[in-house]
């Protein structure tokens, strides 16, 4: 029995392990390159049904502890995965952001102690 592929070329030993290691490491849009960059223990992370995701960290920087997405963004369930992994297995995350970015406040993401993520990054010790 001759199996037919759609593509000949595919391996799918190797696409399997492109999507793999693509996955290893989620930029939600690359950092500008003024962006800070903060890791922390993250302390929780949540859903707010129809407006954002939230990672709480501890220490805070400064007045800031929370750090947001809003859930309508394409990648904001890879970024609540990592931030759930980070939290559950207690491991440092670093989270890539515009302190002077104020636009979160349109989903909930308060201007006293919150920023918008553009990227996360979880590490292995």
């Amino acid at each position: 029995m001759r199996l037919l592929r759609l593509n000949p070329g595919c391996r799918p030993l190797q696409t399997l392990a492109a999507v793999v290691v693509g996955a290893c490491a989620v930029f939600v849009s690359p950092p500008p390159a003024l962006a800070d960059s903060f890791s922390c223990t993250a302390q929780g992370a949540a859903v707010f049904i129809g407006s954002r995701i939230h990672v709480r960290c501890n220490p805070a920087n400064g007045a800031i502890a929370f750090f947001a997405l809003s859930v309508a963004h394409p990648d904001a369930s890879r970024v609540l995965s990592l931030a759930a992994t980070a939290t559950a297995a207690r491991r440092p995350i670093t989270i890539f952001f515009d302190p002077n970015d104020l636009s979160g406040a349109a989903i909930g993401c308060l201007n006293a102690n919150c920023r918008l993520i553009q990227g996360v990054e979880l590490f292995r010790e």
